[in-house]
């Protein structure tokens, strides 16, 4: 009887599996493989706008009855599409562009990266956000996860140098001077290096 029940389990366990798979399957056939297809276009006709410096109407925040959705659009209408993923990230640098910071931190958080640098670009755009509405702990957080990510000579050092700023105008000059040093000793050719000395100096005479 213990048997029978075990491999009734079994089956009923393997048929669940099976029409799992074919919902799954029959939802991306016939619902977001159009999706994405259309997602796909009305992206195309953002970039160009944004591409050519029209900001605004490559977000259309406001969702003005015209012949396209814009990023902000795209990513309400197609959120679980690759194109409507990706909007989610245009979006938040166009709300960045624009001042609305709370707006470009919200979609910057839903979108999903699965490339390193648009995830090092993601929280680093997230710590500036967070600075311009005087967050300056969250924006301590963002910066070093950006500059932890994807270890390099550019955005590394970029967003340590960030957070040593950051701390340097809070006068948490310990904090400060360890991401200098960091950047001093790791990162010799980084662009703004003759700085970072300028303000180790500094330090070293404040403590």
């Amino acid at each position: 009887m213990i048997k029978k029940q075990k491999k009734n389990a079994i089956f009923f366990s393997i048929i669940f599996l099976i029409i799992v798979g074919s919902i799954c399957f029959f939802l991306k056939k016939i619902f977001f493989n159009p999706s994405e297809k259309k997602a796909l276009e009305e992206l195309n006709y953002a970039q160009q706008y944004l591409y050519k410096g029209f900001i605004e109407k490559a977000l259309n925040r406001k969702k003005n009855k015209i012949n396209y959705l814009g990023f902000y659009g795209i990513a309400s209408k197609y959120p679980f599409t690759k194109a409507g993923n990706i909007s989610k990230f245009y979006a938040g640098v166009c709300f960045y562009k624009l001042g609305f910071y709370k707006e470009s931190i919200n979609m910057m958080k839903k979108f999903s990266a699965n490339d390193e640098m648009l995830s090092v670009i993601r929280y680093g755009m997230i710590g500036d956000a967070y600075v311009q509405i005087k967050n300056k702990k969250e924006a301590l957080n963002n910066y070093i996860i950006a500059a932890s990510i994807k270890d390099n000579e550019i955005t590394t050092p970029l967003y340590y140098y960030k957070a040593a700023l950051l701390n340097f105008y809070i006068k948490r000059y310990k904090d400060s001077k360890f991401f200098f040093k960091k950047i001093k000793n790791k990162y010799p050719f980084f662009l703004y290096i003759e700085n970072v000395e300028k303000y180790l100096m500094f330090i070293e005479n404040k403590l």
